[in-house]
């Protein structure tokens, strides 16, 4: 413990540089960030009264994505909703490695190790934006950290705080809430005292359940989304990217490396396997989770993935650290630290780059978004969704912007989805179903009620034109083009039919 009080300081002011590439990009690279950010936007204008689009929308109270909305809400008034969702996502990502590095320190794990910790923040839920998801995540580590408490002692107090510690995390995520639960009840196996004292020590976590049920039975009730067949999406794939996720790598080679390299840690430090099970058995239900779990269930993607980044701290857990005897030992706990930061270094600047890169690319899409006047309905066309630094579509959902800053109306919307506060009261109010951001180029002008939108947007490398005028069948015509950004509006004193060639 001498390590940690020593360099807390320092790691702490590792975990705050973590955010660097956030701030390298005036909008974050995260692909559903546009979505949540125009959620909390309408949200303000509905409680203000002031969003034109209100008569289409209602509010669910009760529901378990209030924290993350609530506090960008809460920072939107002095200062707007992108600097505040920038700023709960730094606060976000600092504390991620923060508190998995305090939950690994209580539960008796080298310090050493941990410095790997700080590539926690990149991670898979990162890269797409999760954004409940990601405020939700160092407050599980948080509850980690006081539930390894009831393992030796149990009084009203620490029942009470584990009580509110876990409704607390359904507030934020019922995922991270019910995951986070699992793995506590697994850590209090140890010390084994029989069937009935493991249950006992896991009666506080229980107490979640009544309200869970409740809420899964009044939000997946008739919900289309919720009765859509699973996805299981099982494979040896997932093997092959369980590791680098791990590490949040952005490249797999490079993700097998570090990932290597960090799960030898432990080993190059001479720490033995624990055989209790409370010690092994977290790190082994992840790895069920990340393997085994549905890709989509209830209406709901990346149920598995997004939860790599949890790997690495239950992965340390299953080890008894010893101290350092001999030189070549006492050498290796010299040079970890130096070794880690190197790695971190470059995965920060690697993430700093691309998020420069992603910067540039957003900057025709202000230029054209300049022609838009505040309060339209846009519908967006990412036909190229792609940015040249991530594998992940980071543009799907990025018109969301304009509902987020100019008090629009942009879709698809995520008002779709059951589980978000702000849902269409009357699922005809759009045409745009789940799905139609995947697959733009289906675009017809009558099945989606074209005539409903003030504006298209369409992010496509060759000139659509042509393929808009067919689409439109002339009734919509160019705006504003910068690079592969077009906004186009409704023509004026066009009626009937056009056959445009693309």
């Amino acid at each position: 413990m001498q390590y940690t009080r020593r360099h807390g300081w320092l790691f702490a002011l590792a975990c705050v540089l973590c955010t660097l590439p956030l701030w390298m990009s005036h909008y974050p690279p995260m692909v559903d960030i546009p979505q949540h950010a125009a959620q909390i936007a309408s949200i303000k204008g509905m409680l203000q009264g002031e969003w034109p689009f209100a008569r289409l929308f209602e509010l669910k109270y009760f529901n378990p994505y209030w924290l993350g909305y609530g506090l960008v809400l809460t920072l939107s008034y002095p200062f707007g909703i992108l600097l505040s969702i920038k700023l709960v996502l730094a606060v976000s990502m600092a504390a991620l490695p923060w508190s998995a590095a305090r939950f690994c320190h209580r539960a008796g794990v080298n310090g050493h190790w941990t410095w790997l910790l700080l590539l926690m923040p990149f991670g898979f839920a990162h890269e797409w934006g999760f954004l409940n998801f990601i405020v939700a995540m160092p407050l599980a580590f948080l509850f980690l950290s006081d539930a390894l408490d009831l393992r030796n002692r149990s009084n009203a107090w620490l029942v009470a705080k584990i009580v509110v510690w876990a409704h607390f995390l359904l507030l934020a995520h019922i995922l991270i809430a019910g995951f986070a639960c699992a793995v506590a009840c697994l850590m209090l196996s140890t010390p084994w005292q029989g069937a009935k004292a493991w249950l006992r020590r896991c009666i506080p976590l229980f107490s979640v359940l009544p309200v869970t049920i409740l809420w899964l039975w009044l939000g997946l009730h008739g919900s289309a989304q919720a009765s859509e067949p699973i996805q299981w999406s099982l494979g040896l794939h997932r093997l092959y990217a369980l590791v680098p996720r791990m590490v949040a790598a952005p490249d797999a080679l490079a993700g097998w490396a570090v990932g290597l390299f960090a799960l030898a840690s432990p080993c190059l430090f001479g720490a033995r396997p624990d055989r209790s099970p409370g010690r092994w058995l977290p790190f082994a239900f992840y790895l069920g989770w990340m393997l085994l779990f549905p890709n989509y269930a209830a209406g709901n993607a990346f149920t598995a993935q997004r939860f790599a980044v949890f790997g690495l701290p239950l992965y340390f857990l299953c080890f008894r650290p010893v101290s350092p005897h001999g030189p070549a030992q006492r050498i290796l706990s010299r040079l970890m630290p130096l070794t880690a930061a190197i790695i971190v270094c470059a995965m920060l600047a690697w993430h700093s780059l691309r998020a420069s890169v992603f910067d540039d690319q957003t900057q025709g899409y202000t230029e054209v978004m300049q022609h838009a006047k505040p309060g339209g309905r846009l519908l967006s066309l990412m036909v190229d969704s792609r940015s040249l630094a991530y594998a992940s579509p980071s543009f799907l959902h990025f018109p969301g912007w304009y509902q987020a800053e100019h008090g629009g109306l942009s879709e698809f919307s995520f008002s779709r989805f059951y589980v978000t506060p702000l849902k269409f009261r009357d699922a005809r109010a759009t045409s745009i179903e789940q799905g139609f951001a995947w697959n733009p180029q289906t675009f017809d002008w009558r099945v989606h009620h074209g005539d409903r939108y003030d504006y298209v947007l369409v992010r496509s490398m060759p000139n659509p034109d042509g393929w808009i005028a067919q689409r439109s069948t002339c009734r919509l015509q160019p705006i504003a083009s910068s690079g592969p950004w077009h906004l186009y509006g409704r023509a004026t004193g066009v009626h009937g039919d056009c056959s445009a060639s693309p």
